[in-house]
């Protein structure tokens, strides 16, 4: 006897339906990979793009700090959108954003379209990351949780840093022989059809995890969905403020890291390829020691190897300096390097979690925008005040400044009120077994 034909019909689409609901965390790291990777390849380009527009220096910083200082101010009212209402519209959010950023690149350029375009594409960006931060945060069982914000800031890294060696390796050069700036950008619309494809790939991923959301579905909604004082309900929490001041400083380490280690080669001889592969180095040793991250913290516990990460970084940033009087620093500086990468990589995932594990599960959108803010205000004030006194003091400052921070920071974890644990009374929403 035959099936009826409701049952062979439904057979087909009952599978295609499994293979759009794939594990939600792989589908949500396919998302943030081409996040990171076209904020990374498009960033560089419309700078590119702005000097053949005939921008000057004060203009490119203005299109720049537009990424940043629009999501500035949107980060918190968006964070306490996503508590009300949920991760994975937001995604799509971002997708659509981030798609209608990349196909206004596609017409003629000039100044303005470029300032508006960096503004919107740092706005889709944000919604992104605090979205799929926010999802990780509710969403994760708590044992998987420092696991799964390590791999995202894996993911990131890497994406960090194949996205500007593909827009350089496809732009190429913009200078004529004469020295001055071409009029166009070789290769600019090749760059953002890739990127603009990626990011549609990204859209439709952030549409099936709102269709399809496989285990997320066992989510209880919380009970008291954020509302009006919800920041200071989350700056209340204890040890939240000393997490998201340390999240902070190792973010603004490594962006003055990656600044001023090049002004440091070239006062001392080092060639642009021994710098990069310098900061490679890095960048290898932060994603290696997130690796093992979880052993440490369940032996060590979470504040103690923030605390010894960060101290460890400090002592490397003070130190780097000094090799400047050594007549071969390179082997010292590649050791010293590891160090620095091995103190710099547990922070982010670690204040990631960090900030989870402490807020309750309904405040988890608005904490992750709070420390988001924290983190773009700290990326815009820090380098500002290091480059002042590295102008007044000397290029030592520009290191040993953010290794007073790292150590101030340090102390302040080190005195936080102990760790809460809410995950007995929160995460009973999760049944006992996330089959991912």
């Amino acid at each position: 006897m035959t099936a009826p034909p409701t049952a062979v019909d439904a057979t087909p689409r009952r599978g295609w339906r499994l293979r759009l609901a794939t594990p939600w965390f792989l589908r949500l790291m396919a998302v943030t990979f081409i996040a990171q990777f076209v904020s990374s390849a498009i960033r560089p380009l419309i700078t590119y793009e702005s000097l053949a527009a005939g921008a000057g220096a004060v203009q490119v910083g203005f299109i720049t700090a537009a990424f940043s200082v629009l999501a500035l101010f949107a980060a918190i009212p968006f964070g306490k959108a996503v508590d009300r209402r949920g991760e994975t519209g937001f995604l799509v959010l971002g997708g659509l954003l981030v798609c209608s950023t990349l196909i206004s690149l596609l017409a003629p350029a000039n100044l303005l379209l470029l300032g508006v375009s960096s503004a919107v594409l740092g706005l889709g960006h944000l919604i992104l990351v605090v979205a799929s931060q926010t999802l990780i945060a509710k969403g994760s069982h708590p044992d998987r949780r420092e696991t799964r914000f390590a791999t995202l800031t894996t993911v990131n890294a890497v994406a960090q840093i194949v996205a500007p060696a593909m827009t350089g390796f496809l732009v190429g050069t913009v200078a004529t022989s004469h020295g001055a700036l071409a009029t166009h950008v070789p290769n600019s619309h090749i760059v953002v059809i890739i990127t603009a494809g990626l990011a549609a790939v990204a859209t439709f991923t952030a549409i099936s995890l709102r269709l399809w959301p496989g285990t997320l579905g066992n989510r209880s909604s919380p009970q008291a969905p954020a509302g009006r004082g919800s920041f200071m309900a989350v700056m209340r929490v204890p040890a939240v403020p000393a997490a998201m001041l340390a999240s902070l400083t190792v973010l603004t380490a490594i962006d003055l890291v990656g600044a001023y280690l090049p002004v440091f080669g070239q006062q001392h001889g080092l060639s642009a390829r021994t710098v990069g592969l310098l900061l490679a180095t890095e960048g290898i040793a932060a994603m290696v020691v997130r690796i093992g991250m979880l052993r440490m913290i369940a032996r060590f516990t979470r504040r103690r190897l923030l605390v010894g990460s960060m101290a460890l970084a400090a002592a490397g940033l003070a130190v780097l300096p000094v090799l400047g009087l050594l007549d071969r620093p390179e082997p010292a500086l590649f050791c010293l390097m590891v160090l620095v990468g091995l103190g710099l990589g547990i922070g982010q995932p670690a204040t990631m979690a960090w900030v989870a594990a402490q807020t309750p599960v309904n405040l988890r959108g608005t904490a992750v925008s709070i420390r988001l803010s924290g983190n773009r205000l700290g990326q815009i004030v820090v380098p500002i005040s290091a480059g002042g006194l590295a102008g007044g003091l000397g290029l030592a400052a520009a290191f040993w400044f953010p290794a007073v921070l790292l150590l101030v920071s340090a102390v302040l974890v080190f005195r936080a009120p102990a760790e809460r644990v809410l995950e007995a009374e929160q995460e009973e929403q999760w049944s006992s077994t996330e089959n991912e």
